[in-house]
Parts: structure tokens; sequence; C-alpha cells
């Protein structure tokens, strides 16, 4: 198992065979997520990949039906709230 440093302005060197065997270049976007007890994950994400997905997902969303059930579950929450009894 490697072993690096974090250097003083926190930046961290991936060993070069790692970089090689897993794709990584200058400029790539790793997503840090921390797993608790000093342990974390890095991940390569492709951000323009994760936008195009988001904005086809979006584009998806019945807005009308979205609407409906905003309004729906504010009605529920209001009643419950302020105990006012159903129509």
């Amino acid at each position: 198992m490697p072993l690096t440093k974090v250097d003083d302005k926190g930046r961290v060197l991936l060993p070069s065979d790692l970089r090689n065997r897993m794709g990584l270049k200058q400029g790539d976007e790793l997503l840090i997520d921390e797993m608790g007890e000093g342990t974390f994950i890095l991940k390569k994400v492709d951000v323009r990949a994760m936008l195009r997905d988001a904005i086809i997902k979006a584009r998806s969303i019945d807005n009308e039906k979205l609407e409906r059930e905003i309004e729906e579950e504010s009605d529920r929450f209001a009643r419950s709230k302020f105990k006012i009894p159903d129509r």
C-alpha cells in the first residue's frame, strides 16, 4: 500500500502507477466521500455527464403533476398543523 503526504497547501500526491491504472489525468475532478474514522473515498466524476443527466431528468418531470402534489401536501400539512378538519 503506497504512502503519501498532504503538503502545506492541502494537496495529496497520488502515485503515478495509481493515476495510470485509474485513468486519472491533470484537471480530472474527484468526489470526496467521507466514510468516518479517518477514512475517505475519492471517486472520479464526469461533471459534464452528471449535469447532462440532471438536465435530462429535470426535463422529464411533469410540472403540472408536481404542482398538484405540492399543493396537496401543503394542504395536508396545514390541516394537520392547525387542526383543520377535512373538507
